[in-house]
């Protein structure tokens, strides 16, 4: 089985709770996550360049057609288009940096994430995954 068709197969596994937790300052929207140890997580395909800083904790990252094992504190920037899906190795805290003057989420949401976006894991996997999500 290739990378892909083993990450794809994340989808089928229980759905867990990583509390969100927003963060605003004039022209920013932060966005900081938890995610567990032994969790896998699908990031979402981004429509804007934005900054990614891991807080604390460990994790092995799938992006940009790359496995990447990151250790806290790591600060790194996303491109357009970019998916991360990660299996967090210790308790991580992450938190994304994103431009934008707007405060309401479902709003910063539209404007930064492509939902139209398959992304890496093909389509049929990816319907499955945002129906759960909802």
């Amino acid at each position: 089985m290739n990378q892909l068709a083993a990450i794809s197969q994340v989808t089928v596994g229980p759905q867990i709770e990583c509390p969100v937790t927003d963060h605003f300052a004039p022209g920013v929207y932060c966005r900081e996550v938890f995610m567990p140890a032994g969790a896998f997580v699908v990031g979402h395909v981004h429509k804007t360049a934005h900054l990614n800083i891991l807080l604390s904790g460990k994790l092995r990252v799938y992006m940009s057609g790359a496995i990447h094992e990151l250790s806290a504190p790591f600060v790194f920037r996303s491109g357009v288009g970019v998916q991360k899906i990660g299996f967090i190795l210790e308790d991580c805290t992450w938190l994304t940096v994103h431009p934008t003057d707007k405060t309401d989420v479902e709003e910063i949401y539209r404007e930064i994430i492509d939902a139209e976006a398959v992304g890496v894991l093909g389509e049929q996997a990816m319907k499955a995954l945002t129906e759960r999500i909802k």
